[in-house]
């Protein structure tokens, strides 16, 4: 990787918009998780938080639980994910965390096994395939990885740069009648009536 922090060349590859980021409580988090979660998985939080990548890939922070477990969308991409670790990968070793999912449903997480979390690999379940794919890097450098092509295809186009949209941007655009997707005019602005708030982390 070249001189840049990866937060920074991530920085470059997908520019984060106003207001982007999240603020999470991580110690409280991490006890309801049961793990401490790597810190460049924190840097991403703080400086894009949820939101999705192109409309396609999908990125998970955790929710305050709602009880003893944790709850929320990571932690149920997270279920989904230990049980076709189960089924396709090895049940011997640590569970698996899911960061990520994409528009084929593909599952981004990291492999638990070491206990430093700095050396959590990221693995790929890509349901396409019925496979797992570990590489052995962490979440920020995949990311990197995976927006200059080097894993996928798809990522490798002319432009190379990502649009980033918030879940709280993407609803103020459908509210002004934006496509969040590619903030162009929505033609279906109001057909449907107006858009449905999400719960966003913090309220």
């Amino acid at each position: 990787m070249d001189g840049q922090s990866l937060i920074a060349q991530l920085r470059d590859l997908m520019p984060p918009h106003d207001g982007a980021g999240d603020s999470v409580d991580w110690q409280q988090t991490e006890h309801d998780w049961g793990v401490t979660f790597p810190q460049d998985y924190k840097e991403f939080v703080a400086t894009y938080g949820e939101g999705e990548a192109d409309a396609f890939l999908t990125f998970l922070v955790p929710e305050p639980a709602e009880g003893p477990v944790p709850s929320g969308d990571m932690a149920e991409e997270t279920a989904e994910a230990r049980r076709m670790w189960v089924d396709y990968g090895s049940p011997t070793t640590s569970p698996v965390i899911a960061w990520g999912v994409s528009a084929r449903a593909d599952l981004l997480c990291w492999l638990t096994s070491e206990q430093d979390p700095r050396r959590w690999p990221v693995a790929v379940w890509s349901r396409g395939d019925l496979a797992w794919s570990v590489h052995d890097c962490g979440m920020l450098e995949y990311l990197v990885r995976l927006f200059r092509g080097e894993f996928d295809a798809m990522w490798a186009d002319d432009d190379g740069v990502r649009r980033f949209v918030h879940v709280r941007e993407a609803q103020r655009l459908l509210a002004a009648g934006i496509d969040p997707d590619t903030g162009e005019p929505n033609p279906y602005a109001g057909m449907f009536g107006p858009p449905q708030p999400r719960l966003i982390q913090g309220e």
